[in-house]
């Protein structure tokens, strides 16, 4: 700004992604059912850190605690993104074994 003196700025912070941890870790068994339905599905469970806005941040902000499970994809977001058949029926097997835990513990 000192050397451009007529210059004006404005910033603005505006929360758009909050970390999701905050909430599923007030839920533990959220991630406890998630793992075994992985292994369930025959599958060994990679637990990592997510960066960015997801569905799970905005949908547990909101009330219902929702890490992000896979859904068999590869290459997230680039030109080269692409998913097999087989991976998503992984994803599936893991979404079905994960309504039968919950309902299990019920």
């Amino acid at each position: 700004m000192k050397g451009y003196p007529r210059s004006t700025y404005r910033m603005e912070v505006k929360q758009q992604y909050r970390n999701m941890k905050e909430v599923i870790d007030r839920h533990p068994q959220i991630v406890a059912y998630a793992i075994e339905a992985i292994e369930r599905a025959g599958l060994t469970p990679v637990k990592t850190s997510i960066r960015g806005g997801t569905d799970g941040s905005r949908l547990s902000f909101m009330g219902l605690p929702c890490p992000n499970i896979f859904a068999g994809e590869h290459a997230f977001h680039s030109r080269l993104e692409w998913v097999s058949r087989q991976d998503m029926e992984k994803a599936v097997q893991t979404i079905v074994h994960l309504a039968m835990i919950w309902e299990e513990r019920a």
